[in-house]
Parts: structure tokens; C-alpha cells; sequence
């Protein structure tokens, strides 16, 4: 065993999409540490949500399970700890970690701990040789940078789900029939402890990451005008749904770029997406191919978007989408 070629990944306990992370994330450490001729390790804080034989499927070798009654809760200060004494002892070449919110706030705090550094927010770890190299966004999206550690320090990293390639599998003469189980009862000193959990509350759909969002009401340059996108988020508020943007929305300002979906903004898996004057460019149909549902609403009978969508409505926004938001608001009173 090298472990100087070993990837640990951090599975979530947390979460409605806690599963679908730990999947695409040990997929990603799957290709990197064949990619490196090491294994896959995985480090669960308490009982894993999948089995362990689902575990295997997905190429983890190793699963570390650290428990102490503290784990039912996140506590930064407490998951710090467990995780620093467990890779003090493992020593892997590289510890990765979702982009979500536990892994964003934990992983400077583990480098921090172990003396190294850790690249937070990375759309994609690429293998030249012996080398990885971490590609995170810059200037607000504008550039990329490519970060390389020196030789000899654990390689912490956060990667963002939406960069996840939700098309790799693991081949089958890479499945390993028994997955090692390594239990570990870690020993937490209260005075440590400086928080205290007092209520979980659920994300605002107004706010959240439109790549968590379940419902996404797309707006494209057929409903953005100052008087239409008005009744858009209207609308949106009505269906508690997360606004998305295309990259005209966005350039005339009328969203953030935080919001824009497609090759260059963020790709989304939604229950539903509602298409608003969409046309439907190659590039943003490239964020919106993993909805589950398309519903569009465009005056162009030859749109492209209507060849990806469930159902489509043809008509003008600015006679339908008002009808339609007095209609709800009627049906929300009975």
C-alpha cells in the first residue's frame, strides 16, 4: 500500500442531496486515484447514510467510520478534530471534500490544523504523472487558476458538485467485493466545544444555490424588460421557486451572475424548470439537461428549447405570465 497515492473523501451526513455528493464525489476520487495507481478511501463521520456494499460499487476500498455521541450534530469545532487526529494517522496524498457549506467551512480549518493548505471551490482536478493539479474560478469567473502543492503535504481540496461528472462509472474489474471497515470511537476534549446547534433551518429558495434548488424559474431575454421581470419574480415567489438567468439576463443586469446557468454559469438538476423566453442556445441547454422536468413558455414556434422540453406553451409572456400569476393567486385563497 502507498498512501502517497491514496484519495480520502469526506461523505456528507447531512442533507437532502447528501447521498447524490457522496456518489459523485467518490466517483471523482475514484478516477483521480486510479489515475495515481493508489485506492479509494472514504471517512464517514458517524454511520454512513448508503450501505457499505453501495459504498463499493462506487470504487471506495476503505471506509474509516469515526463515532462519538457528539456526531449527531455539526459542530465545525468537533468534526475538526475527529478528522485531523483520523489523517494524522492515515496520511493520504489528497483529502476531498464536497464544495457545500460542512466542506467550505472544514477544510481550511483542517489545513490549518495539519500545517498545509487547501483549494477551496474547484471545478475540476486534473492528473499530469505523479502531479494533481486544482482548477478553481477567479475573479468572479472571469480567469481559472491552476494550483499545484509542493511534494510531501496532504493535498486538501473542495470540489463543486456541479463540476462532478455525473456520467463516470466505476468499471467492474475495479469493484472491490469487500470493502475494509475501520471503526474508530474518537475521544472529544469539552473544552473544545464553543457552539451549540440550536435549529436547522431549511434554505430560502430566494437565496439558496440555484445548483441545490429545486424548482428554477428560467428567465431569458423574452421576459426581461423592466416591467416583465417584475411579474417574473412574482411569479417565482408564488411557485417558491429559485430564479435562474440567462447570460443576456445577467449582461443587462437584471440578475447575478451567481445565477446564470449554462456552460460558463452553473449546470442544474432541478424537479422542474420553468423556461421564461428562452430561446434555448446550446449554451445554456448545457446546464438545464439534468432537470427532471422542462415546462416552456416562448412566442417562437421553432425555439430550440421546445425540442428539450415536456411541455411547451406557445404565446407572449407579457399577455400570459400576468394571467397566470392573478390565476395562482386566485387558487392559493379557496
Amino acid at each position: 500500500m502507498n498512501k502517497e497515492r491514496d484519495i480520502l473523501i469526506l461523505l456528507e451526513s447531512f442533507g437532502e442531496n447528501a447521498e447524490e455528493i457522496n456518489r459523485s464525489l467518490a466517483l471523482e476520487g475514484k478516477r483521480i486515484s486510479t489515475g495515481l495507481g493508489g485506492r479509494l478511501t472514504a471517512l464517514s463521520i458517524g454511520e454512513p447514510l448508503e450501505k457499505h456494499s453501495m459504498l463499493a460499487e462506487a470504487g471506495i476500498s476503505l471506509l474509516y467510520i469515526l463515532k462519538n455521541n457528539l456526531f449527531s450534530e455539526y459542530r465545525q469545532e468537533v468534526f475538526c478534530r475527529a478528522i485531523t487526529e483520523c489523517m494524522q494517522e492515515f496520511q493520504p496524498r489528497c483529502f476531498l471534500l464536497s464544495d457545500s457549506d460542512m466542506g467550505k467551512e472544514l477544510a481550511p480549518w483542517i489545513a490549518h490544523r495539519l500545517e498545509t493548505a487547501a483549494v477551496t471551490g474547484c471545478v475540476a482536478i486534473e492528473i499530469d504523472g505523479e502531479r494533481l493539479f486544482y482548477i478553481k474560478p477567479v475573479y468572479e469567473g472571469q480567469f481559472e487558476e491552476k494550483i499545484s502543492f509542493p511534494a510531501g503535504c496532504i493535498e486538501i481540496a473542495t470540489i463543486k458538485q456541479e463540476a462532478l461528472d455525473k456520467g463516470l462509472r466505476v468499471e467492474s474489474n475495479d469493484i472491490e467485493n469487500d470493502i475494509e471497515v475501520v471503526v474508530k470511537k474518537v475521544s472529544i476534549p469539552p473544552k473544545i466545544i464553543r457552539t451549540k446547534p440550536l435549529e436547522r433551518i431549511p434554505p430560502d429558495f430566494r437565496t439558496t444555490d440555484i445548483v441545490h434548488a429545486k424548482r428554477i424559474i428560467g428567465t431569458g431575454a423574452g421576459s426581461a424588460d423592466k416591467q416583465l421581470i417584475a411579474v417574473v419574480k412574482e411569479f417565482a415567489e408564488l411557485l417558491q421557486g429559485s430564479l435562474g438567468a440567462t447570460r443576456p439576463v445577467v449582461d443587462d443586469g437584471y440578475l447575478p451572475k451567481e445565477r446564470m446557468i449554462g456552460q460558463t454559469g452553473k449546470m442544474v438538476a432541478p424537479e422542474l424548470y420553468v423556461s421564461l423566453g428562452i430561446s434555448g442556445s446550446p449554451h445554456h441547454v448545457a446546464g438545464i439537461q439534468e432537470a427532471e422536468k422542462i415546462i416552456s413558455v416562448n412566442k417562437d414556434l421553432r425555439a430550440p428549447i421546445f425540442q428539450l422540453s415536456d411541455i411547451g406553451f406557445i404565446g407572449d409572456l407579457k399577455k400570459i405570465l400576468p394571467k397566470l400569476v392573478k390565476r395562482i393567486k386566485e387558487w392559493k385563497k379557496n
